[in-house]
């Protein structure tokens, strides 16, 4: 195969964009394998296809089995992937079998990834994502000697392990696990999960915690086996909690070199436009630096002029995301029962909201303060928490209104022969939740819980079990809990993508019936405030990721997202 390269010195964001001209004859055979590359074009004259230089290795992938003959100059960038590509067999897909018959729309995924060697799984929560990503693992298993999992969400590791024996006959293990002489499941130490790395493990599936990836060693370990081939797929989950492409977290991911990437997330923007950069940095879609993809697409002033006042160019960012993104939604492709959302609006107690406006002048008065904070959301802490269950706070002001009210939603469930989920963003509220609702058997999924599988299953299995509680951050992604019907939350996340995968705990595959999702606000707070802050939040993510605008937003936030 000859392969050279000629370099096309049209500009984008300030940078040199590379293009690929490839000389081969036009057909409709190779015309509908072509079509699978982004933004290509073809000139009858020179008889020349034209390709962006970010999908080199995508080309190299699909045009396995023809001579390839590619006009110009190779750069030395590009022999990494020469060497990857000669490396990877072709898998034989119309021999693999799955375990588990997948939905229609997983079928489509299936093809669609045997044709992408690096994209963004973006499915709506609840479509089934993880077994999609183990299915492609496994129909090229003989291609490699791991698929490395990195889980964004610490406790999912144990649920991806679980998933991994339902839908493959695979064996996986999460790195570093061992059993004590006393029959306890552990988690060794940094230095001990390097060690059995440098060992080497026999299973296929390695799982792990973005966390692990901090370590520079550990780092270093994966980049080797990435780069000698014996990582041959990553996949990260959840990789919108890797969106901020400046702090250690975001840039661990960039070790994993690995030729096969796939990035999972039901939620690409979380709260801006700028969310999706590092994931495409990652997938190798995006090469500028972060410096100049903000000054492409945001407009700055403010204080100091350092402020995001606007964003622009916003339909070539959507056409930059739809390239490398498969993302369906679930009224698309599943004809699942409705979400019936509602707001309850609850009035505190005279003593509660007594206490909530003395911490709220208390803050008042310290606002200079507050602003200099990191964050300053933090501050605010207290006084959502008063809202909840104030005992958090006091001693003697222990009322709850909405704790009384979510007592009153969950005997009428159950009543109704039917079970219920409860959310709260702080382990502090869902303790005394715990303790109001210990007549229903509940089961618990929150930081501080050893074994979540064990509590999911007990949710979802035993009839006595008629509630489940747990905080946003650790119940809220990767859970299945269809056998609750209503979803109570005592306080809303920050942002609408948050509540969104919260809220597909119990509308997923498996949902059977409506799922009533009920939050409780205390009128006149800062729960009322909330509630708007998600909603225009969820607004731009709608446009961008899913090209969608709902005609009830307000004009400004209308304005901004068209400008």
């Amino acid at each position: 195969m000859q392969i050279k390269i000629k370099v096309d010195k049209s500009k984008k964001l300030g940078k040199t964009t590379q293009s690929i001209f490839i000389k081969m004859p036009y057909s409709t055979k190779l015309m509908s394998i072509v079509k699978l590359i982004p933004r290509y074009s073809y000139d009858p004259g020179t008889k020349l296809w034209e390709v962006p230089y970010k999908y080199f290795d995508n080309i190299l992938y699909l045009f396995r089995d023809y001579d390839l003959e590619v006009c110009g100059e190779l750069p030395p960038e590009a022999e990494k992937e020469l060497e990857l590509a000669d490396m990877f067999d072709s898998a034989n897909i119309s021999n693999y079998e799955f375990k588990t018959k997948p939905f229609d729309h997983q079928l489509e995924s299936f093809a669609y990834g045997m044709n992408h060697i690096k994209f963004l799984l973006g499915d709506e929560q609840g479509l089934g994502k993880t077994k999609q990503a183990i299915d492609l693992a496994c129909a090229r298993s003989s291609q490699f000697k791991h698929c490395l999992i990195v889980c964004c969400v610490n406790g999912l590791k144990w649920n991806w392990k679980s998933e991994i024996r339902v839908h493959s006959d695979k064996h996986a293990h999460i790195i570093g696990e061992r059993v004590t002489k006393k029959g306890t499941l552990v988690i060794d130490s940094i230095t001990k999960r390097c060690e059995e790395l440098l060992r080497g493990r026999d299973e296929f599936f390695l799982i792990t915690n973005i966390e692990t990836l901090r370590d520079k060693n550990i780092q270093a370990i994966l980049h080797d086996m990435c780069q000698r081939g014996d990582i041959g797929m990553v996949v990260i989950d959840e990789i919108h909690k890797c969106c901020n492409p400046t702090s250690s977290q975001g840039k661990s991911i960039h070790c994993l070199t690995s030729h096969y990437k796939l990035a999972l997330t039901g939620t690409p923007l979380m709260n801006s436009p700028l969310d999706v950069y590092n994931p495409l940095y990652w997938l190798e879609s995006e090469y500028h630096s972060f410096s100049q993809f903000k000054n492409y697409y945001c407009e700055f002033g403010g204080f100091g002029g350092y402020e995001v006042v606007r964003y622009k160019h916003l339909p070539e960012l959507q056409q930059m995301l739809n390239d490398v993104m498969l993302r369906r939604r679930k009224e698309d492709v599943l004809d699942l029962p409705p979400k019936i959302r509602t707001v309850e609006y609850v009035e505190m107690a005279k003593d509660q909201a007594k206490l909530y406006n003395d911490i709220k002048l208390e803050i008042i008065d310290n606002i200079d303060k507050v602003l200099l904070c990191p964050n300053p959301l933090v501050e605010l802490t207290r006084l959502r928490q008063c809202t909840g269950y104030p005992g958090i706070l006091s001693t003697k002001i222990t009322k709850s209104v909405k704790l009384d009210r979510m007592e009153e939603l969950i005997k009428e469930v159950t009543d109704n022969g039917d079970k219920a989920i409860i959310f709260s963003n702080w382990t502090s509220v869902t303790s005394e939740v715990i303790q109001r609702l210990e007549q229903y058997n509940p089961a618990v999924i929150t930081g501080e819980t050893k074994n979540p599988i064990n509590e999911q299953l007990k949710f979802q299995t035993e009839d006595s079990c008629k509630v489940i509680i747990g905080t946003i951050s650790a119940m809220g992604t990767g859970y299945t809990l269809t056998a609750g019907s209503t979803i109570i939350f005592l306080d809303s996340p920050w942002n609408r993508a948050t509540k969104d995968q919260a809220e597909d705990r119990g509308h997923r595959i498996g949902t059977t019936k409506p799922v009533s999702i009920i939050t409780l606000v205390a009128k006149d707070t800062i729960d009322e405030h909330i509630e708007n802050i998600i909603n225009k939040k969820g607004a731009m993510s709608d446009m961008i990721v899913d090209n969608f605008v709902d005609d009830k937003i307000d004009k400004q936030t209308l304005h901004l997202l068209l400008s």
